[in-house]
């Protein structure tokens, strides 16, 4: 049976600020997600896609610049194929907005009402089901109390909603829900890290084109689906989906046990071979959280520690380290080192965990300190903003 082809995508949030970098990267990611949107729709092009869904968030936020307005419209202007939009929370389709103007190729189709209506392609086979965000926030349950339509089309849910928690300002549903309503495929939006979910089959979130920060890790894309065309009405089609990668550069947020490391040596060593261990390269920014216990007067200098990810993008290096000191010898030390250790021992022992930490990280840079050793490109990211 022949097939219908969809590229599902959404969450693309061009003209992110990535906040998290220096100005010089966060101008190069912005750069490339437009790159890597421009491949997008290079692959919608060159592969004979039928119908290209974006899921919302097409903007990062609902004022988009002149310059990003001009690649939308010309990338869709190169597609043979329907585009079909559902304004998100970030980029509404309020009154004023670009959604609301008649600037878009006469391929381009676009969801302005939170009450669900449709758009009906008869030479795909498909009827395209969705709304769009009228503001930032929305609340009510568009599909309550509806059914797709049981005729020889194909059914299509395309939609910016949040199966996570019921109480979202982001549409809030549920996996029955969309069930109930009887779409063949339903083309989600909002979740950027889809895998962490288990959807019923039919449903899917494409997730974000490119990560954004290091709580959206691995490679992003999106998800191409082929569905057979339905020749009665009620006949069950075939539908089969899966997600591509098209994210030129992945965030990736991992632990290392560093327990008993001897010097920082050693420390440089052990994160050396872990990143060539996972073969990340220049397409990698990778947070890096140091666990275990370490020599107390081990200085874990976050900031010199840096230049090992000359071959990754970025690297952040978070220390999370606790001293192995020998309690019983330092609070009978009769020296300067002892008594500050006595010192610090209520909040050592304390039941609150941020007392702990602090207490923690105050014996170890100071013991650095009363050993000779400069600390204080070393303190801990969270030090003086507590």
């Amino acid at each position: 049976m022949e097939s219908i082809k969809i590229l599902h995508t959404g969450d693309i949030h061009l003209d992110s600020p990535f906040s998290g970098l220096d100005s010089h990267r966060s101008e190069v990611r912005r750069n490339e997600l437009r790159g890597t949107f421009t491949s997008l729709m290079t692959y919608a092009r060159t592969e004979n896609v039928d119908l290209l869904l974006i899921t919302g968030d097409m903007f990062d936020v609902g004022f988009a610049t002149r310059e990003t307005i001009s690649l939308l419209i010309r990338e869709i202007s190169k597609l043979k194929c329907p585009v079909v939009i559902s304004p998100g929370n970030h980029d509404p389709a309020t009154e004023g907005s670009v959604w609301r103007k008649n600037v878009f190729p006469d391929n381009t189709y676009v969801f302005t009402s939170e009450e669900l209506s449709s758009f009906e392609f008869p030479e795909l086979g498909v009827r395209v089901y969705g709304w769009g965000f009228e503001k930032t926030a929305m609340r009510d349950n568009p599909l309550a109390g509806k059914k797709a339509e049981k005729d020889g089309l194909v059914n299509v849910l395309s939609v910016h909603c949040d199966l996570t928690s019921p109480i979202s300002s982001s549409c809030p549903l549920t996996a029955d829900e969309l069930l109930a309503f009887g779409a063949d495929y339903c083309a989600l939006g909002h979740v950027h890290n889809p895998d962490s979910l288990a959807l019923p089959r039919g449903i899917a979130y494409c997730g974000c084109l490119e990560g954004r920060s290091y709580d959206e890790t691995g490679a992003k894309g999106a998800v191409v689906c082929e569905i057979g065309r339905r020749s009665a009405p009620g006949e069950e089609v075939p539908v089969r989906y899966s997600r591509i990668r098209f994210s030129k550069r992945r965030y990736e947020s991992l632990s290392l046990a560093v327990d008993g490391v001897a010097d920082g040596e050693e420390l440089r060593e052990k994160i050396s071979d872990f990143i060539s261990e996972r073969r990340f390269g220049d397409d990698t920014l990778l947070r890096l959280t140091l666990t275990g216990r370490v020599r107390e007067d081990l200085n874990v200098d976050t900031a010199a520690l840096s230049d090992i990810g000359d071959r990754l993008y970025a690297l952040d290096i978070r220390d999370e380290t606790t001293p192995d000191w020998n309690a019983s010898a330092l609070s009978a030390d009769p020296t300067v080192k002892g008594e500050f250790y006595r010192v610090l021992e209520p909040l050592l022992t304390s039941p609150e965990p941020e007392k702990r930490k602090i207490a923690s990280a105050a014996l170890r840079y100071g013991l650095a300190a009363l050993a000779g050793e400069s600390v204080s490109d070393a303190l801990p990211e969270w030090y003086g903003k507590e």
